[in-house]
């Protein structure tokens, strides 16, 4: 697993978890994503005791979008240390994920987030975290890579 931005010195981080997904439009190579008024991120979340990281990713997707996923299929973990003014500092595992919405069964339960489609160069450099840029900049050239073998 790759680490991605720096760890403080004489700091406890507390491990967190979660299963974050990359939600794919194949009709038009845009993906989604989330916003609230903190920025732009992953759909996802932390991982809950006694959750497995599906169960998480799929909670969560639901509590954010209100939809199900299909066709999930893993693809990268990474971590990074991070500070978060609500839960301090924390030591995240990011189980990242490739889906796409199948069907929508209720309203979200976050009602602060917004389900985005973009394109994702125009907000590999914009995601929130360090460890979100990461990622997307990893989607960007697996998806590029991929399309040089179709041709």
């Amino acid at each position: 697993m790759k680490y991605v931005g720096n760890k403080e010195e004489n700091i406890e981080y507390k491990k967190r978890p979660g299963a974050y997904a990359i939600i794919v439009n194949k009709n038009d190579n845009k993906v989604g994503i989330v916003t609230d008024d903190t920025g732009y991120f992953y759909l996802g979340g932390g991982i809950e005791e006694g959750e497995t990281k599906l169960e998480a990713l799929k909670r969560e997707l639901i509590e954010e979008s209100g939809y199900t996923i299909k066709n999930i299929k893993e693809f990268e973990q990474v971590g990074s240390h991070i500070y978060d003014e609500a839960k301090g500092y924390l030591e995240v595992i990011a189980n990242v994920y490739i889906a796409e919405f199948d069907e929508k069964i209720t309203e979200p339960i976050e009602k602060d987030h917004t389900v985005l489609w973009v394109k994702p160069e125009e907000y590999e450099k914009k995601m929130f975290r360090e460890w979100q840029r990461y990622i997307m900049k990893k989607f960007i050239e697996k998806r590029n890579q991929k399309r040089q073998v179709e041709l």
